[in-house]
């Protein structure tokens, strides 16, 4: 079984081999292409909307009516 500071030790002995650029650049494109989608935009109703942006409707200013009348 291997001790971790043998596996630390390995791995700072392991040498990086220098590549091209354009092998260089072929990795970078790579990893800078996105995966398509996997499933469609959510469609919400007008509803979900408005209460995910914090609106909860007629009963949000009951208080403040409630003073208004006083």
């Amino acid at each position: 079984m291997a001790k971790i500071r043998d596996i630390l030790q390995f791995k700072k002995r392991k040498e990086n081999k220098p590549i091209s650029f354009d092998e260089h650049l072929e990795r970078a494109t790579e990893r800078q292409r996105k995966p398509p989608p996997d499933k469609p935009a959510e469609v919400l109703t007008i509803e979900q909307l408005r209460r995910l942006m914090g609106d909860t409707g007629s009963r949000q200013f009951l208080k403040d009516k409630n003073k208004a009348r006083k």
